[in-house]
Parts: structure tokens; C-alpha cells; sequence
């Protein structure tokens, strides 16, 4: 291997390893009040890495407790309907669970260790948006983006 590709190689592993850290602090910081209402309906878009839309939920975030391989206080996630171009992408089917802390949603499959897909965004009053990723031992490898509106 030339100097050049290791170089490159270990920016590549220093991004990611800069990535599993900044999503541990996350979740390892206690919950913070944020005063924006999550009651209702909400639709949820998630779009490939090239922004085309692959999977939208109709969801509801319910307050009951989700079973989750991660640290912190997740809740369950209430799947209404959802439609998806491809069924392995984004796990439509499967329990979802989301956590808020420090001004920050996630959401995502937390009850399958070191399977996790997530979703990752900063709060806001009217459409939250961030990046959709996955994360195992291997460590965080993104997928694509999201958005998350309100229905009215």
C-alpha cells in the first residue's frame, strides 16, 4: 500500500471513529427538556444518498418505553402506514424507538445490537431534517437523509 492510500485510509477511519464518538456523547447525555409538541401525526420521508425518496411513515411518538440495546430513555415509535421502493433500505416493519436529547432526535431500529439504523436530526419547530446511517461494530456508515414535517 502506497504512503498516499494509507493517508487516505486512515482519514477515512478517523472520520468514522469521530462519528461512533459524536453519536455515543449523544446518547450518553441525559435528556433535556425541548419544548416543542411531538403529539399527532407526523410524515417522515427518507431519501438515498443521491436524495431521491425512498421510504415515507406516517407515525405517531408514543411516551411508553422501547426496549433498546443503546443507552438512554427511548420511546416507542407508532407506525400508522408506510410505503417503501425497496424493503430493505429503511426498516419500515421493524419496532422503531426514538430518544431526544440535547436538542437532538434520533430514531431508528435500537432493539437489534450493533444493527442499529438511525436517523439523526436537530430539533425545530416546523420540519426537521439530518442523516439517515447505520451503525454496528464495524461503525457508522452513512445512508442517506431525512425529513420529518408535522401533518395538520
Amino acid at each position: 500500500m502506497t504512503r498516499h492510500h494509507q493517508i487516505f485510509s486512515l482519514s477515512i477511519m478517523k472520520h468514522y471513529i469521530l462519528r461512533v464518538l459524536f453519536l455515543f456523547c449523544t446518547l450518553s447525555f441525559s435528556s433535556l427538556v425541548w419544548s416543542h409538541d411531538l403529539k399527532g401525526e407526523w410524515s417522515l420521508k427518507i431519501e438515498n444518498l443521491h436524495r431521491q425518496p425512498i421510504a415515507t411513515l406516517d407515525l405517531r411518538f408514543a411516551k411508553e418505553k422501547a426496549s433498546s440495546c443503546l443507552s438512554g430513555d427511548w420511546l416507542r415509535v407508532i407506525v400508522l402506514s408506510s410505503t417503501t421502493k425497496d424493503k430493505n433500505f429503511f426498516p419500515v416493519s421493524d419496532l422503531l424507538s426514538y430518544s431526544i436529547e440535547k436538542n437532538q432526535l434520533t430514531i431508528g431500529r435500537t432493539d437489534i445490537c450493533d444493527g442499529y439504523r438511525m436517523l439523526n436530526g436537530t430539533l425545530k419547530r416546523k420540519i426537521i431534517r439530518g442523516d439517515y446511517y447505520s451503525l454496528g461494530l464495524g461503525g457508522a456508515s452513512p445512508l442517506g437523509y431525512f425529513s420529518l414535517s408535522k401533518n395538520n
